[in-house]
């Protein structure tokens, strides 16, 4: 199988819960919505043609057994293929997605990150079957009317990150929080951005 590549590099994660793990990051290329705010607009592109085997041979420079695919959208690809050679390889998986598509696939950590855009989809802006298998929810949040699209029955970790670590935001979160204490929601900025690495 050939894929859409947009790059292949380790750094930290710098989103999410797991904030901090080294990842190497497998981002494809290609996305469904296209949000105007998206900072990895790069992505959507058509990105570079890759096989499974020159992508392991990519992915097996690194001295880590820990990826992540992201995007654009990793489940406009068949990413099913590359996945179960990384798992038999004993990788250790996550994924990050806004959800508007299912597939099936046993992921070690899923990042499920809806977007308004999605709603033309799904109500929620994601397949609601992710509800059962998700690790985390991960929300872009724009301005206050951000809070009013979260599917408030979410049982798992909800990430509130202000777009572009924008701190006005990050105050407009802290005081929605304050004033909403849920105990499964959380402010979250983008460590990468902040420390300037990749």
């Amino acid at each position: 199988m050939v894929y859409k590549i947009a790059e292949i590099f380790y750094s930290i994660q710098g989103e999410g819960l797991l904030q901090g793990l080294p990842f190497i990051f497998l981002r494809f290329s290609g996305c469904n919505l296209k949000c105007p705010w998206c900072d990895t607009k790069y992505a959507w592109e058509e990105g570079k043609l890759m096989t499974e085997k020159e992508i392991l041979t990519e992915i097996e420079k690194f001295k880590i057994k820990r990826a992540c695919f992201t995007g654009g959208e990793p489940y406009l690809q068949g990413i099913e293929v590359i996945f179960n050679i990384l798992k038999e390889k004993n990788y250790w998986i996550s994924v990050e997605t806004n959800g508007t598509i299912w597939k099936n696939i046993k992921f070690d950590w899923i990042t499920v990150s809806p977007k308004i855009e999605g709603q033309k989809i799904h109500k929620f802006g994601y397949d609601q079957r992710f509800n059962d298998v998700a690790n985390e929810f991960k929300y872009v949040i724009l301005n206050k009317g951000s809070f009013n699209f979260i599917n408030r029955d979410i049982k798992q970790p909800v990430v509130l990150q202000p777009v572009d670590n924008d701190l006005e935001i990050a105050e407009t979160i802290v005081n929605f929080l304050k004033e909403n204490p849920f105990n499964n929601w959380y402010l979250r900025l983008q460590l990468h951005k902040i420390i300037k690495i990749k």
